[in-house]
Order: structure tokens, then C-alpha cells, then sequence
């Protein structure tokens, strides 16, 4: 269910002004994340009209469309190296930045020893439960949880 902040754009895809916000006060961020994304991964995405109930990951293109990656294995590794399950190739990210655990319903992220730390809403985290629409921030690149249920 969505909160009274958040609405679907006309893309379909959900935005939420406070994401915005926060994004707009953090500077040195990328603005096409999407594209920093390994080729296998990318081309898993989905457009979000036609994501189907479950947990996912949306990344922005350069356009501010939102690309929905699925996260469905219990254990998703995120960062630079080749071994990353969700792979940002950026130096400013760690080879091994963060790990995005679901467990039943629930999901949470945990950082993993990351030199640039991890950030939820803008607060830096060592591991949160994530809850639809917050917004993570890995070094320069930030996506967004999303529940769609």
C-alpha cells in the first residue's frame, strides 16, 4: 500500500517527493546509475508496469526512468566486484559495499565493510529493515527499494 507522500508518475513507476529531496542534497551523486550497471544485470530489469508482486530494486536511467530489478534470491551482494550479485562498475563503490538480505516478507540491508558507508534516507547505516520507497545510497550511486505487493 502506498503512503499518501508517495504517487505513480506517468511512467508508472512510484516516486516519493521525499526522495527527491534527498537526493538534490547529496552531491557528487550520478545521475544515470542505471548505466553503471554490469550488462547482465541491466538487461534483468523490468519496466515497472510490468513488475508483478514481489521485492525489487529501482535504479534510474539518465532519464529518470526506473528500471526494476528483482531481488530474488535470499542474498543479494551489491558493489564492484565481478562476483556482485547487483554490480555497479564505479570506483567509488566498494568491491564489496553491501549486502540486501530478504527474509519472508522482510528485507533488510546491511553494509559490508564498506569504505564509503551505506545510506538510507540519508542516514548511514551498518544494517536497517528497508520499507517500500527508501531510498539507498552506495557511494555515488543510490536506488531505490521497492515492495510491490
Amino acid at each position: 500500500m502506498e503512503s499518501a507522500s508517495q504517487t505513480l508518475d506517468r511512467r508508472g513507476s512510484r516516486s516519493d517527493p521525499n526522495e527527491t529531496a534527498i537526493l538534490q542534497d547529496t552531491p557528487g551523486l550520478r545521475e544515470n546509475p542505471f548505466g553503471l550497471l554490469e550488462h547482465r544485470v541491466a538487461t534483468a530489469a523490468i519496466n515497472a508496469r510490468e513488475a508483478l508482486p514481489g521485492h525489487y530494486v529501482a535504479v534510474h536511467d539518465g532519464d529518470g526512468v526506473a528500471h526494476l530489478i528483482p531481488l530474488r534470491d535470499a542474498i543479494t551482494h551489491v558493489g564492484r566486484a565481478v562476483g556482485s550479485d547487483l554490480r555497479f562498475d564505479d570506483v567509488h563503490v566498494s568491491r564489496r559495499h553491501a549486502i540486501i538480505v530478504r527474509y519472508g516478507d522482510h528485507v533488510r540491508v546491511l553494509d559490508d565493510r564498506s569504505s564509503a558507508g551505506t545510506f538510507v534516507n540519508g542516514q548511514r547505516i551498518v544494517a536497517t529493515d528497508l520499507l517500500d520507497g527508501d531510498l539507498v545510497r552506495i557511494g555515488p550511486v543510490a536506488f531505490t527499494y521497492r515492495h510491490i505487493r
